[in-house]
Order: structure tokens, then C-alpha cells, then sequence
């Protein structure tokens, strides 16, 4: 009886490895095999309504929080569709050369198993990742921007100049070409962050909130189209009254989707009008992003014109007529930093 006892047990827990194992490898695969996949299946939330503890950058806070990434993504049409746009708590979309846009997204979250692709650095996004007081993550970058990264102080993930640590932190997709199917994901930055003792916890920068109940002021304002010098880059916002949100289109009026199949929304949407000039050449631009300039705000179907407010070492602040810093619906909020004498319609 002994016998038969320890023989059932010995099946029992033959099988359970078996199954154990069965379950590492099929979780596994699309690390080992590269695969990453461009899923629809997964769920995704729009993150609008989901508060202060969602959003840090857009309520006041009182509160350490893990610090964010800064992550460097393609907007070109081999780019799309991109990976983690829709969990940012802030996206920045600034031109680059040839009239085309590339953006930086701020990201907090720790569940995008994909975020990308990741495309090389400018100066303005250094800039950008010192004011979110973040980790920038991109692969290299101009020559104005490796010049800058050597000279100042910024925690950065470089997936060409980094080294095998940091660069370990990427991978390539095998259905796209280079330079456009870079990788990675928030789980592995936040542990490399870890690693080399860049995860230091922050306060983030305080802005005003304002729940989706509440009335906003400004004129009525359902359309944005912004008028980037490409016609690949050329952007439309459309309100949808439902969703209390303004959903994304590119090229064409299609609309703009995440590799999960989802459409781009954003609770705010702020168009930030810059000076600019030309540094070389080869079009590389330098974008005036401190002293002050004209900001249109947008939230639930309106528009208020302002200011966008910028010191050195501070935080941007948008601000109306009077001064008074402009509050901001919870969710997500995109900036479109459009350069001066760019046709924007509303």
C-alpha cells in the first residue's frame, strides 16, 4: 500500500512539471523567438477618469512617485503602428528634419510589454526629459544632442552608445526594418533603472485638475487639424462628446492606432506654437522652447487661447489672459509643439 502511495504521488507531481514547464515555454516564446507580438487581443483602457494615482504630471501631487521614462518614438509611416502611446501620461510631439514629427512619451506604467519603436534624440528632447525630471530612452541621436547628452547631467538609456547593459534593455521585432523595429518594454527599463540606481523616487510637477464632470471655459471647438510641413505628419483631433476625449487621425483622416488596434484619445489637447531656426544643412531644427509663446488649449469640445510659460529648470506652464495657470481634465494630455507660422485649423 506504501508502495502504491509513493508511486501515485511520484505521477502527480510528474505531471504537474510537465504542465509547468508546458505553460514557461508558451509565456516565453515571444521573448526567446523575438516575436513580441503585435497582438489585438489584449485589453487596453483609454486611462481617462482614472485619476491622480493614473496621471501623475497632470494633478497636484504630494507624494514621492517612481520616476518616469522619456522614451523616444518613430511617427514615420513605417513606424506605425506604435507601442505604448496609449498608456502615457503626456505625449510631446515635436518636428524634426524633412517636416515630419517624432514623439516623447512620458511614461509611468509598468504593464506596456511593448513600447516603441525608439528612435534617436534631439536636443529639445533632452530638455524635455530634464523638465519631467526622467530617464530619456532612445537609440543615439544628432549631433547637437550627442554634443549636449556628454556635456550635462541626465540619467539615459542609449541603445547604440550605452552599452551592453543598457542595450540589453532593447530588442528588434523580426516584421519590421531597421531603423524602425526597435524595442523595449517598461517592465526591463524599470528594472535596468534599478540596476544601475537611477530609480530614485520624485515629486512630480504640480498642475491643477479638473474632474471630467466639470465646466470648462473657452469657444467651442470640436476639430483641430494642425498642419505639419509632411503630409505623413499632418494630424487631426476630433472630439467625441461621448468619450469626453479627442481622438487622433493621421494621413488621410484615418484614424491613428496603436499595434493593439485601439485609437489614440487624449483628455487634453494642448498645440504650443515655438520659434525656430535651422542649425545645419540637413534640416535639423532648433526649437526655441523657453521665454513664453502662444498656446492653444483644448478640452471637451473648446478651446482657450493662452500662453505657454517656460524659465530655465522649470516646469512649462500654460496660462490664460490673466495669468492664472490653465487647469487640465484628468487623463491623458497630448502637447503638439507646432513651429511658428504652421496652418492650424480649429
Amino acid at each position: 500500500m506504501k508502495k502504491r502511495y509513493v508511486l501515485l504521488w511520484g505521477l502527480l507531481i510528474f505531471f504537474l512539471s510537465m504542465l509547468l514547464g508546458i505553460g514557461l515555454i508558451y509565456f516565453m516564446r515571444p521573448y526567446f523567438s523575438g516575436e513580441k507580438a503585435f497582438s489585438h487581443e489584449k485589453e487596453v483602457t483609454s486611462g481617462v477618469g482614472e485619476g491622480e494615482e493614473a496621471y501623475p504630471f497632470i494633478g497636484w501631487q504630494d507624494k514621492p512617485r517612481q520616476r518616469a521614462f522619456v522614451v523616444v518614438i518613430d511617427n514615420t509611416e513605417q513606424g506605425r503602428p506604435q507601442a505604448g502611446l496609449e498608456k502615457a501620461d503626456v505625449v510631446v510631439e515635436f518636428p524634426v528634419e524633412g517636416g515630419l514629427t517624432r514623439f516623447a512619451a512620458v511614461i509611468c506604467v509598468d504593464d506596456l510589454d511593448l513600447l516603441g519603436p525608439i528612435r534617436s534624440a534631439r536636443p529639445y528632447f533632452i530638455d524635455l526629459a530634464k523638465e519631467y525630471k526622467g530617464i530619456l530612452i532612445h537609440a543615439g541621436g544628432s549631433e547637437e544632442a550627442t554634443k549636449k547628452l556628454e556635456k550635462e547631467s541626465l540619467d539615459h538609456f542609449d541603445e547604440i552608445n550605452g552599452g551592453a547593459q543598457i542595450g540589453a534593455a532593447f530588442w528588434r521585432v523580426p516584421d519590421r526594418n531597421k531603423p524602425y523595429n526597435l524595442f523595449t518594454s517598461s517592465d526591463v527599463l524599470r528594472r535596468t533603472a534599478k540596476k544601475l540606481n537611477m530609480d530614485r523616487s520624485f515629486l512630480p510637477p504640480q498642475r491643477p485638475l479638473l474632474s471630467l464632470e466639470a465646466e470648462v471655459v473657452g469657444e467651442k471647438a470640436e476639430d483641430l487639424t494642425i498642419f505639419y510641413a509632411h503630409k505623413n505628419s499632418m494630424v487631426h483631433f476630433a472630439y467625441e462628446q461621448e468619450k469626453q476625449v479627442f481622438q487622433r487621425f493621421i494621413a488621410d483622416n484615418k484614424p491613428h492606432l496603436t499595434y493593439l488596434g485601439e485609437q489614440l484619445q487624449a483628455a487634453n489637447v494642448i498645440v504650443q506654437i515655438v520659434p525656430y531656426c535651422y542649425t545645419d544643412g540637413d534640416g535639423h531644427l532648433q526649437l526655441i522652447m523657453h521665454g513664453e509663446g502662444k498656446a492653444l488649449v483644448f478640452r471637451k469640445g473648446k478651446v482657450l487661447e493662452g500662453l505657454w510659460r517656460k524659465k530655465p529648470d522649470e516646469f512649462t506652464k500654460f496660462i490664460d489672459q490673466k495669468g492664472n495657470l490653465i487647469p487640465l481634465l484628468e487623463g491623458p494630455t497630448w502637447i503638439a509643439v507646432v513651429p511658428r507660422g504652421t496652418r492650424i485649423d480649429y
